[in-house]
């Protein structure tokens, strides 16, 4: 038989790969290995995203991603000696050398990951705290995975910070960050600024279910942050995993119940978050979106009329697109409209005298990230949108007195506010000299818009009788709309001198084009390990911060002004009328590194920042941080009645200050992955004037603007104690409480006339101490269906569960009856709620 020219072929390759193979038989099987490899924060929550790369003889054999529980498996891996690196956007390189795997049994490794300030490599850290760590560390972190885990089971990012040492929010629902109000300090997102371009104000939050991370930072000498004189909120947010999941938080609604009878819907706040790819290995999406109705109910003020009504749907959307290991292209889309009927509501503001609010929020962002060599560019488009209105429940005029206030409320208020932002952040290579020198320089562009108008109505105040003792009258405003340009430019480097200390050298170079100003930002920190163990830090840094100029500060000339007339107790005209003329005065404050114009609204905020602190480490499972800091603002913008040229006025300045002083003692206790237990001890002082432009140029303003004093901010508390934690308890359950000890707020004191009593705010007029003890028993069941897998979680929810009194409200008019009477109060109360993870 002939075997042609192919069959011959066919026979050689046959016995081409009988002989490779020979060799492989006569050595037996091949020895396979696995090898298994964790990574956590040092809170010890599970980081995912994190690329994990295997290297023999210096290169890579495989890389892969960690998954949602921070693991990530390598298998079949042929035995040998490997090279382990771990990288993360945000954190410092980590690497182990010389890892042997073998297919006697599986290898399993855990990394530690360290924040650093660079977004690319950098040095090698073992996982420990050491210098070269950056001199900044949050005063506040939480991860996605410990979000779903606080007691108070927060929805968006603002409801998360009050568990921050220096954190509170106020008795009107403010977020105060070291003892100022929210426009004095920077919310950023994904590095771009999302507060409103008008106030200052932050908003609606991102809902907690489409964050990665939340830091809150009291003092950052990086000058990469700007725009703040009190603090930082910085997110990120999440990206879609490798597959699909999701999860549904509070599906079904609660009722209230009277008498043992349904008596209505109470609130409904369903939440959906679900992620995954769009195209395998490419394009991911994440999606969060809440819906919430609440009907929240003032204890102060009698049934049935004590509800306010608050109904809004908070989505956030992140698209990630991977063009290579090198480059990356991010988009998010934040949409959050809100509608709150009876805003504000409370004894001395029923029902007809409260405002209605609605807002509708837009945010994009487009994030460029490109790796260039060894290079770093990224380039950030963000866009916002802000709408609001508030009008009051009818026309009638509003009527203040001690006991109360009747009527509709006094003004209205329709604007739009926009910013269009352009940063650029280039992160170059490492550089060896004297140590190692990590840079990042940056710039942005920005526009601002805010357009609108104000108008006003009537105000008279009276005394208990019904005596008129002074009316408000206001003239015709007028259509506003500042705008302004804002040019950026920074530089900061990350100095390692050697293994054992570092600093972090930067400066900030902003201009405002509305207040005409140029200003220079100098800021220094250092990070200094004593022992060669690395398990105690001693950090501390001095910088100068610049606050944004609110553009509603500059449309302040085109408000209503008041002309104010006052009546002797026969009801005859004893002073007035006199109009105010609404003025925007000069700053007569000059600060050196501020080069001001010579106009109007030439305005300057800024504050001067220096802190120490000392981190230690006790072994494997405490950690405590002790700092104290100090800050001095100057330069703010206040509002009160003055003379100008002989005239009466409001007027408008730049003179304001204030400072705040901290001592902070944490601790926090890990023992295990999932347990742990945080406290925290604060002792501060926060003191200023108390005519700060919000107070008129927000969307609530005050109709009567008193003579500015110097005392207690609104959110002085001298003392508070906090803790939290979560322990696992058997079958499947987790503990989490909430306590928190601490003093009551200041109040100011005021008579018939509305005007300061004695000094406001002052340490003798203090609600009573605060105290409350929270807690959510969680228990997790798996349920399985159609060979799928999920889990449910049912919790069980206590709120002030000592009964503790806290008083809500007090009289503080001196001719008011019950002058100085405490009243209104939660009671404890319990709720069940439950989650679906899929």
């Amino acid at each position: 038989m002939r075997i042609g020219q192919e069959g011959f072929s066919l026979c050689r390759a046959v016995a081409l790969l009988i002989a490779l193979a020979l060799p492989a038989i006569a050595q037996g099987p091949r020895s396979l290995a696995t090898l298994r490899v964790t990574t956590e924060d040092q809170s010890n929550r599970s980081v995912a995203g994190v690329t994990v790369h295997l290297k023999i003889g210096g290169k890579v054999v495989s890389s892969l991603q960690t998954n949602e529980k921070g693991e990530v498996e390598f298998v079949n891996l042929a035995a040998g000696t490997y090279e382990i690196v771990v990288a993360k956007q945000g954190f410092e390189t980590l690497s182990r050398n010389e890892i042997a795997v073998t297919a006697a049994a599986p290898v399993q490794l855990k990394f530690t990951l360290v924040p650093k300030i660079e977004v690319k490599e950098s040095v090698t850290i073992e996982g420990r705290s050491t210098p070269s760590k950056q001199s900044v560390v949050p005063a506040g972190e939480f991860g996605r995975g410990q979000l779903y885990d606080l007691a108070n089971k927060p929805s968006n990012v603002a409801e998360t910070l009050p568990l921050v040492p220096g954190v509170v929010r106020t008795g009107d629902g403010e977020i105060s960050i070291s003892g100022s109000g929210e426009h004095r300090s920077a919310l950023v997102v994904n590095s771009a600024d999302v507060t409103d371009p008008a106030t200052g104000q932050f908003g609606m939050t991102i809902p907690v279910d489409s964050v990665e991370a939340v830091e809150v930072f009291k003092s950052p000498f990086l000058a990469q942050y700007g725009r703040f004189t009190a603090g930082v909120v910085a997110v990120e947010t999440r990206r879609g995993g490798d597959k699909w999941n999701i999860d549904v938080h509070d599906p079904l609604p609660v009722f209230r119940y009277r008498s043992g009878r349904l008596a209505g819907l109470q609130n409904s706040t369903p939440r959906i978050v679900f992620n995954g790819p769009l195209i395998k290995n490419k394009l991911f999406l994440s999606e969060g979106v809440e819906y919430r109705l609440v009907k929240d109910v003032v204890r102060t003020l009698p049934h049935p009329n004590r509800e306010s009504k608050s109904e809004s749907v908070n989505s956030f959307t992140q698209l990630d697109y991977i063009f290579s290991p090198k480059h990356t292209l991010t988009g998010t889309l934040h949409v959050a409209p809100r509608k709150v009927l009876f805003a504000n509501l409370s004894f001395f503001d029923p029902r007809p005298v409260s405002p209605t609010f609605s807002s509708r929020d837009y945010t994009g962002t487009l994030i460029d990230r490109l790796a260039i060599g060894d290079h770093l560019l990224e380039t950030t488009f963000a866009a916002k949108k802000y709408r609001s209105d508030v009008w009051g429940q009818g026309s009638e005029k509003m009527v203040l007195s001690p006991r109360g206030n009747r009527g509709n409320y006094w003004s209205q208020q329709s604007r739009e506010a926009s910013r269009f932002e352009w940063i650029e952040q280039f992160t170059p290579k490492t550089i060896d000299w004297l140590g190692t020198h990590d840079l990042r320089l940056g710039a942005s562009l920005t526009k601002t818009l805010n357009q609108g108008q104000f108008t006003a109505r009537t105000v008279d105040i009276q005394d208990n009788d019904g005596r008129l003792l002074r009316r408000i009258g206001f003239t015709s405003g007028g259509q506003f709309e500042p705008q302004d340009t804002e040019l950026t430019f920074y530089s900061q480097n990350h100095w390692i001198v050697h293994s054992r200390f570092a600093i972090d050298l930067g400066t900030r170079v902003e201009r405002q084009e509305v207040s005409g100003n140029l200003r220079t930002a100098p800021r220094v920190g250092f990070s200094w390990s004593p022992f060669s163990k690395g398990n105690t830090v001693i950090r501390g840094g001095v910088g100068v911060f610049y606050d944004r100029v609110p553009l509603s500060v500059y449309g302040f000339g085109r408000y209503p002004e008041q002309v104010v007339t006052t009546y002797g107790p026969d009801g005859a005209i004893i002073d007035g009328p006199r109009q105010f003329t609404n003025v925007t005065g000069r700053t007569q404050h000059r600060f050196p590194l501020v080069r001001y114009a010579d106009k109007a609204g030439n305005f300057s905020p800024h504050s001067t920042t220096w802190s120490v602190e000392l981190d230690r480490s006790f072994g494997r499972f405490v950690r405590m941080r002790a700092n104290y800091m100090q800050s001095r603002s100057a330069g703010l913008m206040i509002l009160s009645p003055a003379l100008v040229n002989g005239r009466d006025a409001l007027l408008l300045n730049g003179d304001g200050a204030s400072r705040f002083q901290q001592f902070e003692v944490t601790a926090k206790i890990v023992w295990s992955e999932q347990e742990n237990l945080v406290l925290s001890y604060v002792r501060s002082r926060a003191q200023g004037d108390l005519n700060e432009f919000s107070e008129r140029l927000g969307n609530f303003p005050l109709p009567v603007v008193r003579p500015n004093q110097y005392s207690n901010l609104a959110a002085d508390l001298p003392h508070r104690l906090l803790a939290y934690g979560l322990v696992k308890l058997p079958w499947r359950m987790r503990f989490a409480p909430l306590i928190e000890y601490r003093n009551g707020f200041p109040f100011a004191v005021t008579n018939a006339l509305q005007q300061y009593v004695g000094l406001p705010n002052s340490d003798r007029t203090r609600f009573p101490n605060f105290y409350s003890f929270d807690l959510r028993l969680m228990k997790d069941f798996d349920v399985s269906y159609k060979n799928k897998k999920y889990t449910v979680r049912i919790a069980f929810d206590g709120y002030n569960v000592t009964n503790h009194f806290n008083a809500l409200d007090v009289h503080r008019n001196v001719a008011d009856p019950q002058f100085g009477v405490f009243f209104g109060r939660y009671r404890r109360w319990f709720k069940v709620d439950f989650d679906i993870f899929f």
